[in-house]
């Protein structure tokens, strides 16, 4: 950039450089999907016994790996959750949230009724999807600078 540019010119250029970076408002569902699945596996693992808890940990784990490996090979980056300050507290509250969750299945398995490990499970997995896309939002409005 020249010192003689439009200052305007340079605001738009900044801005056409952060939407270059941000993924399209409307990436695939599948994303969602396979994010919200490997979060209620997390979830849900606590409460079978073992060795179902330890099959369903990797598989969730790598269903996560998979997200990472294939956003990356889409868009050529990646953001840590909790990397973005303001988008920091939306991966925080998620966080918390999933952490009583997983004691709800802990709970479940271990005080009853056995069936808590699939309620646990199906909040996580809509958790994870709702709490994705508020990431996003949010993530995409600091990326902007529409910071309030």
């Amino acid at each position: 950039m020249t010192s003689d540019q439009d200052p305007k010119a340079a605001l738009a250029a900044i801005k056409a450089a952060r939407e270059g970076v941000a993924p399209p408002t409307t990436y695939p569902i599948g994303y969602d999907v396979l994010y919200g699945a490997s979060c209620a596996l997390l979830v849900a693992a606590q409460g079978l016994p073992a060795p179902w808890s330890m099959l369903m940990l990797v598989l969730a784990l790598g269903g996560l790996v998979l997200m990472i490996t294939s956003w990356r090979r889409r868009f050529k980056w990646w953001v840590s959750g909790y990397s973005p300050p303001r988008a920091r507290w939306v991966a925080i509250v998620m966080g918390v949230l999933f952490i009583g969750l997983m004691g709800m299945s802990l709970y479940g398995r271990f005080q009853g009724p056995g069936w808590l490990f699939l309620l646990s499970g199906g909040i996580g997995f809509f958790a994870a999807i709702l709490g994705g896309r508020i990431w996003m939002h949010v993530w995409r409005r600091e990326l902007g600078g529409d910071v309030r």
